[in-house]
């Protein structure tokens, strides 16, 4: 061992004297040198421990320990910003937010370059309803990290929060002139402008969106709702219309385009987009008749294009297998074509998977009542529509009518007893159960 350490000696000593007496000088080489290890004090290492056993008594629920812990930490080290922090964020949790403003400010104070330092103290002087501070703290963060978009976003809604909407739109600007356009920020400076009523502002947010993706139609949508709203149904048309060349067979535009021809008077057009929006198979058939139906509450376009309609939902419940409500809108269209019996067919269908909707059951008795030789039927359904829906007069006017024309008396007497219960100042019950009387004497 002794021979060993002479021998390192002695190579070292060797080493260094050549080092020494070389002329020329040859560059260190730092390929492999560790950097220097930082040097942490005591007292560092006992802030650090002291503040992990606040931290995690905190996280076990035990408040008023924490507190105690943070506070002997501070009493300590009165500037370790570490603690004031998590002090603060324990008094906030706590409710104590005059004591929790104190040292979260203080850990600001300390280092200002902290972003979660702040944002802890923004969220305390939201719940403060402090306007102004809140809005401070966020304008000095995006000052101080200006590339993290979330603060402007939260900047913005602190001017929101104190009713400045122009600030809050400015701000938004801001985040485009550095960022460059984005759907976020445009669709909600399009909202924050139609707040304040300037819906040309507004377009021109959801313009700049369109022009900068011109492939995404919903902005042209968009702008073409807003115009429709405003009855601007040419300047409408135009974004439709650009929709419609990517989107020929969307059933969504077309029936847009066809409310939008309808406002302007084109009953043709209007047809024509009808009948291409509904055409389109992938679309539920309760959806498809709906479209028709409303666009039938149009006078002028029912009394010129009703007949097509009707043809259209003929072919359109054909393919409708499957029942999802699309029964209850072709069965009021045969109705109101006089087609009783194929209507009571449809409500008939819609009834065997829905019992649930008295509406549904007096238009199938109305259609029923036109078809004398299905009397039986309609008492029938009347019978299960009176156990159904015990308080409507209508199922047991029909079974009082039906029979008493039969000169059935007792059963008579007994459902017009009900009529009477229900609405005894119905001039036709009153009509009625006066028969009733004479004949059931």
């Amino acid at each position: 061992m002794k021979r060993s350490t002479i021998f390192v000696l002695l190579l070292t000593a060797v080493l260094l004297a050549s080092c020494a007496g070389s002329k020329k000088k040859v560059a260190a080489d730092n390929r492999y040198r560790r950097p220097p290890m930082l040097e942490v004090t005591a007292q560092e290492l006992s802030n650090d421990s002291a503040l992990i056993d606040a931290t995690t008594q905190r996280l076990l629920g035990k408040p008023e320990e924490a507190v105690e812990t943070y506070r002997a930490l501070l009493r300590r080290s009165p500037d370790y910003a570490p603690a004031h922090y998590g002090l603060g964020q324990l008094y906030f949790s706590m409710g104590w937010l005059d004591s929790a403003l104190y040292h979260s400010r203080t850990a600001c104070r300390l280092n200002e370059d902290n972003p979660w330092y702040k944002i802890q103290l923004a969220s305390i002087y939201e719940h403060m309803r402090d306007a102004k501070s809140l809005i401070a703290t966020w304008e000095d963060l995006v000052k101080r990290h200006p590339d993290v978009t979330d603060y402007y976003y939260n900047l913005s809604n602190a001017y929101l929060f104190d009713n400045d909407v122009a600030s809050s739109i400015a701000v938004l600007d801001r985040v485009e002139k550095r960022f460059g356009i984005s759907e976020a920020v445009s669709l909600q400076k399009q909202k924050l402008w139609d707040a304040i009523k300037r819906p040309d502002k507004a377009r021109k947010e959801l313009e700049k969106l369109a022009e900068a993706v011109p492939s995404e139609p919903r902005y042209h949508a968009i702008l073409a709702e807003s115009y429709m709203k405003e009855k601007n149904y040419t300047k409408a048309l135009q974004y439709y219309n650009h929709i419609l060349e990517a989107n020929p067979n969307d059933e969504n535009i077309n029936i847009a385009l066809a409310s939008c021809h309808l406002a302007m008077g084109n009953l043709a057009e209007t047809y024509r987009h009808l009948r291409l929006g509904v055409q389109n198979a992938s679309v539920p058939c309760i959806n498809r008749m709906t479209y028709l139906t409303e666009f039938l509450k149009n006078e002028p376009f029912f009394n010129t294009y009703g007949r097509q309609c009707f043809l259209l939902a003929d072919s359109m419940a054909l393919k409708c297998e499957e029942p999802d409500g699309h029964e209850v809108l072709y069965g009021q269209m045969l109705a109101a074509q006089g087609r009783y019996a194929e209507a009571a067919e449809q409500f008939k269908a819609h009834l065997a998977t829905n019992k649930s909707q008295y509406g549904v059951w007096e238009a199938l008795l109305v259609c029923e009542g036109f078809l004398p030789e299905r009397e039986d039927e309609l008492l029938e359904y009347a019978r299960q529509a009176s156990e159904l829906f015990p308080l409507h007069l209508r199922p047991y006017i029909i079974l009082a009518n039906g029979y008493y024309g039969r000169g059935d008396c007792q059963q008579a007497r007994f459902y017009i007893d009900r009529c009477l219960i229900i609405a005894p100042n119905e001039k036709s019950v009153k009509e009625l159960n006066q028969k009733i009387s004479q004949q059931c004497q």
